[in-house]
């Protein structure tokens, strides 16, 4: 795995946490979620990182699961955050707030045209 795929699967987990701290919801509908909030850039969320990261969360217990019957009968997971779930989402988002304000402060201010 590459940098950027590296910063981008942490980028990931903390957009996908951040959707499920407002409630439940399925596969399909967190990516709706994160292509409202993303706009152009929701491209990055591509169903084969979506679903392997959210297996990857539950494993680590950050998510829990149910089965819930869909529209057309067919169960659907849901996915919901634990309270485990919500401390490192607060984790994360310091982090990525940190990470902001050093760009900002550094990079982004020498660099204009970026």
């Amino acid at each position: 795995m590459n940098d950027n795929e590296q910063i981008l699967k942490g980028l990931l987990d903390t957009l996908v946490l951040n959707v499920l701290q407002h409630g439940p919801n399925y596969g399909f509908g967190i990516r709706e979620a994160l292509r409202d909030q993303l706009g152009v850039e929701a491209d990055i969320v591509k169903e084969a990182t979506l679903y392997p990261l959210l297996h990857r969360l539950e494993r680590r217990e950050l998510l829990t699961s149910f089965r819930q019957p869909g529209d057309r009968g067919t169960p659907r997971k849901y996915y919901q955050v634990t309270a485990a779930g919500i401390r490192y989402l607060q984790s994360r988002t310091a982090e990525w707030a940190k990470v902001s304000r050093l760009l900002a402060r550094t990079i982004l201010v020498n660099n204009k045209e970026l």
